[in-house]
């Protein structure tokens, strides 16, 4: 269900606004409809596979059209197995397993934990201090989940267990970002690399698939909800292909304002289509939530004199 693998890691200037609006309304939406697939029947090993390989096909068809290919040099395929597998799959079937136990809105809050998650993991492996100010936008935002997390166990009755299960997809995706900015390949488009990384786990999952489960186990549950699935590896190839869009228009910063509009999406929908209950409770620890994100990643600033 993630995104994670595409998240620019270039510093430019620009914020284009409405399409980081519009890929946080998708990622907000695609948690929405993994519910639907979930309850189904469908396994997440399955889902996260189909996700995968309908998405691929999309970006692969646009590839064709732009004429561009895939590379398969060893320290391309290495990107693509290594970083595929942190930013797409874990968090994937993450995200399919948790959406079994807890609501789907508590998953997409979950996502704005990330960057948090990577400002911290840098600190530790750069050996470097964490300014003042994202030390405090991390402690906020680690106060906000709880809250929402207690809250949300209260008003929806779930296991809170099942919210250490969900704290491996931000964590995956953090240490992702970390590879990422260190090995990314610069010598292929963007859509290219994001095609490769989903072809490979394809190939990766494929055979655990089998080994798993039987074929008809595997297609039955399919069978009735494909049209789910073929709407998430369209949604998702579609906020691949949006990412890569703004690349050149945003820096890193500006980007991860996508988890603010991906929580407000996925709460609406999961309102509107499960009839999840939201409380005023949730949405005042999801503002807390979100002023801690904003203090990590500098769109608000404290004034200098607070900080000293």
């Amino acid at each position: 269900m993630s995104n994670g693998a595409v998240l620019s890691i270039s510093e430019k200037p620009g914020n284009p606004t409405g399409y980081i609006i519009l890929i946080g309304a998708i990622v907000g939406v695609n948690y929405a409809l993994a519910k639907l697939v979930m309850q189904a029947g469908v396994t997440a090993l399955s889902a996260t596979l189909m996700q995968m390989l309908v998405a691929g096909l999309f970006l692969y068809l646009l590839l064709h059209y732009k004429q561009e290919k895939i590379f398969l040099r060893l320290r391309h395929i290495r990107y693509y197995l290594l970083n595929g597998f942190l930013g797409v799959t874990i968090p994937s079937l993450v995200a399919y397993i948790a959406l079994q136990h807890i609501p789907a809105w508590l998953l997409t809050v979950m996502t704005t934990l990330s960057p948090m998650v990577t400002a911290a993991l840098s600190s530790v492996l750069e050996r470097k201090l964490i300014a003042p100010q994202r030390l405090f936008g991390i402690s906020l935002g680690l106060i906000g989940i709880s809250l929402a997390t207690l809250s949300g166990a209260q008003v929806a009755h779930f296991d809170p267990k099942w919210i250490l299960v969900g704290a491996g997809m931000p964590l995956s995706l953090a240490i992702s970002n970390i590879y990422r900015n260190k090995a990314y390949p610069t010598d292929t488009s963007p859509i290219a690399t994001a095609a490769g990384t989903l072809f490979s786990q394809v190939l990766l999952l494929a055979p655990a698939l089998l080994l798993l489960d039987s074929l008809t186990n595997v297609v039955e549950p399919l069978q009735s909800i494909w049209w789910v699935l073929l709407t998430i590896g369209f949604l998702s190839a579609g906020s691949f292909a949006l990412t890569f869009f703004i690349q050149s228009r945003t820096d890193s910063v500006g980007f991860s304002q996508v988890g603010y509009f991906a929580t407000v999406s996925g709460i609406l929908v999961a309102a509107i289509a499960f009839k999840e209950p939201v409380s005023i409770t949730i949405f005042a620890s999801i503002a807390v939530l979100f002023l801690g994100l904003a203090l990590t990643n500098g769109h608000v600033q404290f004034p200098r004199s607070r900080l000293r």
